[in-house]
């Protein structure tokens, strides 16, 4: 289930097992809520339990579950970070027992921020939300809403603008709005105040290198090199997601014939991703952008065995690509 779907769902039906996981900690966070508030728990001391995934044990979370809940008419056990340590005392798997047949009085939230692999055997009886990040067009109409709510206004380009510079990172973009909507208090958020003030996130930061290169404007390129090193970034830290650019337009390049949902899934990224390096790849063929990235993975390599300075080897592989280009 997509996490746009859970607030539905729950209006509709309370399910006895539910696991929470995703790239997004906002949304991951705001499902635990929804699914807090859907329960309407009033003795929380009595009638919502946390456990560690660490320490607990399979029988621990199966006789915390059979509990019915005291004058409340849902008990919630909340299990954080469940992972292969948790065994069973007694030899068997009475989570699994438990889950086959679960209380109706009872809700299981398995809080698992840093994967589900330890879950696997239990996924049949689980119900899954997806809190990766949202598509571009679900965080436009979440931010319309929320910009409206609090009277304030704000420009389309500008809220454009706000998603492209967080990465579609929704805690970063409500934190970021927040900020942006007591600035500009009766005034419309434009564009030009995003730009103002808001950090722009590395993965975008190096996508805007990528564009200023893929446009031949070398001064704006190494331009924007020296600012962020003067911010703090290593070379190394632009290398690694500077390669992961290329990389996907090269795969860009020798896919045309497939959709970007179809791409985005083979390389594991959200179909934004792809949709972001696409006006790159009008600019290089297959075989200068595999040059490239051969380029940036013996750059990588010549740093890391200390060959090259980090500052050099960015500089340098910026006006190797921008000749590349021609």
């Amino acid at each position: 289930m997509k996490f746009i779907e859970l607030k539905k769902d729950l209006e509709k039906n309370i399910r006895p097992a539910y696991l929470i996981n995703g790239n997004d900690r906002y949304l991951c966070y705001n499902a635990l809520e929804m699914i807090k508030k859907a329960l309407g728990i009033t003795l929380v001391e009595m009638n919502e339990v946390i456990m560690s995934g660490d320490s607990v044990t399979k029988e621990d979370i199966a006789r915390s579950a059979s509990i019915f809940p005291f004058a409340d008419n849902y008990r919630l056990i909340q299990v954080n970070d469940y992972s292969a340590k948790a065994k069973s005392k007694l030899g068997g798997d009475e989570l699994l027992d438990y889950l086959k047949n679960p209380m109706n009085e009872t809700v299981l939230v398995f809080f698992n921020l840093e994967g589900t692999d330890a879950l696997k055997p239990y996924m049949q009886y689980l119900t899954a939300i997806d809190c990766d990040k949202l598509d571009e067009s679900t965080i436009r109409s979440v931010l319309a809403s929320k910009v409206a709510k609090s009277g304030a206004k704000m420009s389309r380009e500008a809220i454009d603008t706000l998603v492209l510079y967080c990465n579609n990172d929704m805690a970063r973009i409500t934190s970021e709005l927040d900020k942006l909507i007591c600035f500009a208090g009766e005034k419309e958020i434009t564009k030009n105040d995003v730009s103002s003030l808001v950090v722009q996130d590395k993965e975008y930061q190096v996508y805007e290198l990528a564009e200023f290169i893929a446009r031949g404007e070398k001064v704006k390129a190494l331009d924007l090199i020296f600012t962020l090193s003067k911010s703090g970034y290593s070379g190394f830290s632009l290398l690694t997601p500077l390669y992961n650019n290329y990389r996907r337009a090269l795969f860009v390049a020798i896919n045309k014939d497939k959709a970007d949902d179809e791409i985005a899934s083979l390389l594991g990224v959200k179909p934004y991703a792809i949709k972001m390096v696409k006006n790159q790849v009008r600019y290089f063929t297959p075989k200068k952008l595999k040059t490239i990235v051969d380029m940036l993975y013996e750059a990588d390599r010549n740093i890391k065995t200390g060959k090259i300075k980090e500052e050099v080897a960015i500089k340098t592989v910026t006006l190797n690509i921008l000749n590349i280009r021609g």
